[in-house]
């Protein structure tokens, strides 16, 4: 993300502290990470990755009907369209293993027949 001049937003939705800790070297100048999905592992950034750069974690609350509706309309009105794995239900075992492990690098969606 450097080389393309560092993201201003990253909307970190991971279960994934050490995940989302990566993140903060992809912010350019005044990014900030805000994390909506949280684990129970602490974050490991260093000061100086924030400072020099003036970067910014933040969290915020979210799952509030409001929240999906707000969403709904920004990527409605940005073209931001999701990136999903789609997965027939007999794998259902599989997709819950990714989604556990920190493998899965897309929001996993199970169909239902074929």
């Amino acid at each position: 993300m450097q080389a393309l001049g560092g993201a201003s937003v990253i909307l970190a939705t991971a279960h994934d502290s050490k995940a989302i800790s990566s993140l903060v070297d992809g912010l350019g100048p005044d990014g900030k990470v805000v994390i909506v999905g949280a684990g129970a592992e602490p974050l490991t950034i260093t000061p100086l990755q924030l400072i020099f750069a003036r970067r910014t974690v933040r969290g915020w609350p979210s799952g509030a009907a409001q929240d999906s509706e707000d969403t709904l309309q920004f990527s409605s009105l940005s073209g931001v369209s999701p990136h999903d794995r789609t997965l027939s239900l007999e794998k259902v075992a599989e997709a819950y293993d990714q989604l556990i492990s920190g493998r899965a690098r897309f929001r996993v969606v199970l169909t239902m027949g074929g």
